[in-house]
């Protein structure tokens, strides 16, 4: 399955937690993307 991490400052960073997204017509698991919270905001516009 595809991750999907964030992507900040010009490098691919891991997150902690991981949210699945699916296609809607048929509820197939897409991909996991990164959560962020508020260490990976402070890291983005630091």
């Amino acid at each position: 399955m595809k991750k999907i991490n964030h992507w900040i400052n010009g490098k691919n960073v891991a997150g902690n937690d991981y949210f699945q997204t699916t296609n809607p017509a048929t509820g197939d698991v897409l991909a996991e993307v990164a959560s962020g919270g508020e260490a990976e905001v402070n890291q983005a516009v630091a």
